[in-house]
């Protein structure tokens, strides 16, 4: 798998450029953080490499393929995100959140919550 690849990209709100000719790879299976300072297109990248807004210019690819041309459902099962948000939902825990980005790939009519549950809990593993 070649994971999640931004091609000469270029975003933008309305005229105002916000990111300008970006090219980067994300690999698949790896943790990669993205920092900088407040304004400089953190969250608009995200949106851009989510499928949620499009480009101005360049592509990006998912394993290959251009994100755009993917049906919804196939990129749902293999790209999650998970927005900042100054409070987190109560009561909720990691565990349940990683088990809440297993249910793209369920079926309409599977009994599979607590299989979900279990795969996430598998694959989760606190750090220390």
């Amino acid at each position: 798998m070649t994971g999640l690849r931004a091609q000469a990209l270029t975003l933008a709100y309305d005229r105002r450029i916000v990111v300008e000719d970006l090219t980067l790879a994300l690999p698949a299976g790896r943790v990669t953080a993205i920092l900088g300072p407040n304004g400089c297109g953190k969250s608009t990248l995200l949106k851009a490499l989510a499928r949620l807004i499009r480009p101005q210019a360049g592509r990006v690819t998912l394993d290959g393929q251009d994100i755009h041309a993917l049906p919804t459902r196939a990129v749902a099962r293999r790209l999650g995100l998970l927005p900042q948000a100054p409070l987190a939902p109560e009561g909720i825990t990691v565990a349940d959140l990683v088990a809440r980005g297993r249910a793209p790939g369920a079926g309409c009519w599977q009994d599979g919550a607590r299989r979900m549950r279990r795969r996430a809990r598998r694959r989760w593993r606190p750090p220390g």
